[in-house]
């Protein structure tokens, strides 16, 4: 049996199984697309930085390349402030840290709604088509059941159930290993705010 025959056979939540799986994979796309350009810039900027000593080299890198990722408008709160209460610098960092991995996670929740909802919407297919065939059976009742009717149905009934199963698994798969992706970016920005904490309060005690 073709992919196209079993969407049909398994009545209309099949096609809504479709549309979530389709707007699952694209979510998917730009989110792997989105994070590998993240830790691209990051890794670009922390090795231009990594080749400065002095602090004003660090803050015309920042100024040059900053802007163009997360851990760049995070460092930017440290390097370009004039004050010297390191914890009001920090929770400025964390902030800013937290903003920009939120703008990350838009459309993570979704992946995570359709993980959830996609098995229950397959249960929910079966279901009805199991009320359906139970339906026949009764009507049948006086004149006889038709056994290869009823299997056909029950087998019908059930494609949405193996339908909603697919989608939520692969889905949720994803949703995982693009939440992992994200806490190592997070980490990683966290890992060289320290670092960049510890060399500019050297640089300015010299």
């Amino acid at each position: 049996m073709s992919l196209l025959s079993m969407i049909v056979k398994g009545g209309i939540l099949m096609y809504v199984l479709m549309v979530i799986s389709v707007i699952a994979i694209g979510i998917i796309i730009d989110k792997y697309w989105q994070l590998k350009a993240v830790k691209k810039a990051n890794d670009k900027l922390k090795t231009s930085l990594s080749q400065q000593e002095k602090l004003d080299n660090m803050k015309s890198v920042i100024k040059m390349y900053g802007d163009q990722s997360p851990l760049g408008i995070m460092l930017d709160k440290l390097l370009n402030t004039n004050t010297t209460n390191w914890d009001l610098v920090n929770q400025s960092m964390e902030s800013t840290a937290t903003m920009q991995l939120h703008k990350l996670e838009r459309g993570l929740g979704w992946l995570s709604t359709f993980a959830a909802t996609a098995p229950l919407i397959g249960f929910l297919g079966t279901v009805i088509g199991m009320v359906r065939v139970f339906m026949n059976i009764h009507a049948q009742s006086q004149s006889g059941v038709d056994i290869s009717m009823l299997a056909g149905g029950i087998w019908e009934a059930l494609l949405t159930t193996i339908g909603g199963l697919v989608v939520g698994i692969v889905t949720i798969i994803f949703y995982n290993d693009l939440v992992q992706h994200l806490e190592n970016i997070a980490k990683d920005m966290q890992d060289t705010a320290v670092e960049y904490l510890i060399k500019i309060d050297i640089n300015k005690g010299q």
